[in-house]
């Protein structure tokens, strides 16, 4: 990770990324935050004007028609500011619902561009977390620095000029009350970043813990739902402790920038107070600085002791997120999948992160294009690790894989099928759910029944009243389905893509062995002239793939056909045997 930058470098970072994604609402707001801003300034002008003509009224030096104008402007003025402000805070409402859909794409983008092996690592979650963390805090923190440039500084600008003219001495005590607010938050930076670090793995599991907590399925039947309340509460406890001490830094400097800053506003007034009995300033003046300087003090407080403040302390977070999206992407051009292509893994090795066991240890495996393996083996022995490498959602630790004698990693994905046994259920049509595989392609109805009768999927079943266009999923008043039925939507969803590698890993767990041979039988119809690799823990269906292997703790210790195998008396006829029972 990059180290973090400033509030102000940071801040401008992340204007320059919303600019680029919409640079009219951002140079619209800053027109409106000038106006905003010098709107303030104006009530004070013409506060002084009124209260002069009155004073000049009753001496009668002016008369009661320029009286009555000025008095017509102080309104207007005062109407104006007002306009401004709800115009303001309106647009920047806009400006985050518009800049945010982009900061958030960013991070789509990067995390769909990150290695699967990634998502195994403990530390680089952590990141992830606190990047994703950071990306909500992107427009707000941008809009501190220029609600501070063209807002808070045309006011502050103004009425320095105003009480300079005035005198000199009380536009230098205002801009003296800046130091120490702007000290105190450089001193919080450094503290809110050591509590970011700290808290992102805590909030993690404050979140996993959590999801568990108010699961009414199988948590509450299981009666854990008492103790993984007991596990969100412990690790909430330590995040707010986290929290609270950092708060309690906070507070301590900020009562002490509290104080010089009552300080300043006592001198001010004595000062003002002062000047009026010397006749420095008219009686018009001092009303007007009088009724302004509550107003000028509070925005003082405002952007110095809460929005700056705030915005520092979320740089931290902030620099999560911009060194996040802004990670070296840059990979080797891909091409497409070879065409009737072998796969080769040769002494392919392959370790999770923080593990010190490989997961898969000197694999040498030829895959004859048009064929059918299957994989198979004990829990944990490395049958869906290496799905993942045949498939190049991991790359080897050690050893090559080639398709048709070209390197792995610069071939793409796009003619590639799978289906995973934790297959998505997505809250869309049946038709969605099986064409999304196919993104860029208008499905005909006809083909997406085809490819349900195919996966086993029954279009005449009576909770799919409008066919393939029936809304899955109760989150949206859908059709709800059985484990089985949504298993095969996920095998229809991998058959209907056209491609040359098409790998099953544990497709049909969920389904029972009768279907499961006959879906088998309609993937080999399917895959002819396509390389196919099955994965699965239930053999009696896999006679029909053209040779086997058997994986034990990471190594191939077996290969052959059915037959082979048998004949040969190892751990295979020892798992069929076991399983015989289950196709009698």
């Amino acid at each position: 990770m990059k180290k973090g930058k400033g509030f102000v470098v940071s801040s401008i970072k992340c204007i320059g990324i919303i600019f680029d994604d919409e640079p009219k609402m951002l140079v619209l707001h800053c027109s409106f935050t000038i106006a905003h801003g010098l709107s303030w300034a104006l009530q004070v002008v013409f506060t002084q004007i009124f209260f002069d003509a009155a004073q000049n009224l009753v001496q009668k030096k002016v008369d009661l028609n320029y009286c009555i104008l000025a008095m017509v402007m102080m309104i207007l003025s005062y109407a104006f500011c007002q306009v401004m402000n709800g115009v303001d805070n309106c647009h920047a409402r806009i400006l985050d619902l518009a800049a945010s859909k982009h900061v958030n794409l960013k991070i789509f983008d990067r995390i769909d561009k990150l290695n699967c092996v990634e998502f195994e690592n403990t530390e680089r979650l952590d990141f992830i977390n606190k990047a994703m963390n950071g990306g909500g805090s992107v427009v707000w923190v941008c809009l501190t620095l220029l609600d501070t440039i063209f807002f808070y500084t045309t006011y502050f600008v103004s009425i320095s000029f105003y009480l300079f003219t005035l005198k000199p001495t009380l536009s230098i005590a205002m801009l003296a009350i800046f130091l120490p607010c702007l000290l105190s938050n450089v001193i919080q930076i450094k503290t809110f970043k050591k509590l970011e670090d700290a808290s992102a793995p805590i909030r993690r599991k404050c979140d996993y813990y959590e999801g568990y907590a108010s699961d009414l399925r199988e948590t509450r039947l299981l009666g854990a739902t008492v103790y993984f309340k007991n596990l969100y509460l412990s690790y909430q406890k330590k995040l707010n402790s986290l929290v609270f001490r950092t708060q309690m830094k906070k507070s301590a400097v900020n009562l002490s920038v509290d104080a010089l800053t009552v300080i300043g506003y006592g001198v001010i007034l004595f000062m003002i107070f002062i000047s009026v009995l010397r006749r420095e300033i008219s009686i018009g003046a001092f009303t007007a600085v009088l009724a302004s300087i509550g107003r000028l003090f509070s925005f003082m407080s405002e952007v110095i002791s809460e929005r700056i403040r705030w915005a520092s302390e979320n740089t931290v977070t902030l620099n999560n997120y911009l060194s996040f999206i802004s990670e070296n992407t840059e990979t080797e051009k891909k091409g497409a999948f070879p065409q009737e292509a072998d796969i080769i893994l040769e002494n392919v090795t392959f370790t999770y992160p923080g593990s010190e066991t490989s997961a898969l240890d000197k694999i040498n495996l030829n895959i004859k294009y048009g064929h059918t393996i299957a994989i198979v083996g004990e829990n944990g022995s490395g049958k869906s690790t290496l799905c993942k490498l045949i498939l190049g959602i991991y790359c080897p630790t050690d050893g090559n894989i080639l398709i048709g004698g070209k390197p792995q990693r610069i071939i793409n994905q796009d003619n590639i099928s799978a289906i995973f046994q934790d297959y998505c259920k997505y809250k869309m049509t049946l038709k969605e759910n099986i064409c999304i595989s196919k993104p860029n392609t208008d499905v005909c109805d006809t083909v997406a029944v085809k490819i349900c009768e195919d996966a086993g999927i029954n279009i005449d079943n009576k909770n799919l009243e409008n066919g393939v266009n029936t809304m899955l999923g109760r989150d949206f008043d859908g059709a709800e389905l059985s484990g089985g039925q949504w298993q095969r939507i996920a095998v229809a969803r991998g058959l209907i893509r056209a491609s040359e590698l098409i790998v099953l890993d544990e497709p049909t767990s969920a389904i029972d062995p009768l279907e499961e041979t006959h879906l088998y039988n309609e993937f080999m119809k399917i895959c002819r002239n396509k390389t196919a690799v099955i994965v699965t823990h239930r053999l009696g269906a896999i006679k029909i793939a053209d040779r086997i292997i058997v994986l034990k703790n990471g190594k191939i210790v077996e290969d052959g056909t059915h037959k082979q195998l048998i004949d040969y008396c190892g751990e295979y006829k020892k798992m069929f045997d076991a399983q015989s029972m289950w196709y009698v």
